[in-house]
């Protein structure tokens, strides 16, 4: 049984939220965890509706992940745009980091750079933006790009609500990023990144 089919995965991710959610509302580290909204199955993208249907919406310091407009409904699915041009295959973005705006912007910038879906194999994977925008302009070229899980369920699993959240980290803003901590404040010493010190204070990452 794949990830994808995998009921288990999917009650420990309901599990891994709840927990989450308790502490967010004991301890207040600032970030955005949604209630659950179940979304009905797309039968090209199995497991896709079901994770996000378990959230809705997440967010910290460094990525924001919610809902595709295009995943709501099998119909909103078959009805998407598809860029019959693109070199990658009209990928779907799964998040986005937003470390990139500036704090005082992200009410009105509400993402930087997308966390791809291959709608064909599924995978989830990083591509910087500027290699995607050469990739579209020289589609006989090779770029880099770099798979961070084999499905949507074990990427929020194990890189958004697990131990491999630092390496996501690392993947997409740097080891910089994931290494920066607070020099001043009552969090002096910890991480910057607010989603981190969830995880930690939850043991579900280091």
């Amino acid at each position: 049984m794949t990830s994808l089919q995998d009921p288990a995965r999917l009650e420990r991710i309901r599990e891994k939220l709840a927990l989450l959610r308790r502490l967010e509302a004991e301890r207040g580290f600032g970030v955005v965890i949604g209630e659950p909204t179940p979304l009905e199955p797309i039968p090209d993208l199995p497991g896709v509706a079901e994770v996000y249907g378990l959230f809705g919406r997440l967010a910290g310091d460094n990525f924001r992940f919610e809902t595709p407009e295009e995943i709501s409904s099998p119909a909103a699915w078959a009805a998407r745009t598809v860029d019959e041009d693109d070199p990658m295959g009209s990928p779907l973005a799964v998040g986005h980091e937003v470390h990139s705006i500036p704090e005082r912007l992200r009410g009105e910038i509400e993402a930087g750079a997308p966390i791809y879906l291959d709608p064909e194999d599924l995978d989830v994977y990083w591509m910087e933006p500027d290699d995607y925008v050469f990739q579209y302009e020289h589609p006989d070229e090779d770029v880099e790009f770099t798979v961070v899980a084999p499905d949507v369920a074990t990427f929020f699993d194990e890189h958004v609500l697990g131990p491999a959240y630092p390496e996501l980290v690392a993947v997409v803003l740097g080891p910089g990023v994931r290494d920066r901590r607070l020099r001043s404040g009552r969090h002096a010493g910890e991480y910057a990144d607010n989603w981190r010190r969830l995880l930690i204070a939850a043991d579900l990452a280091s």
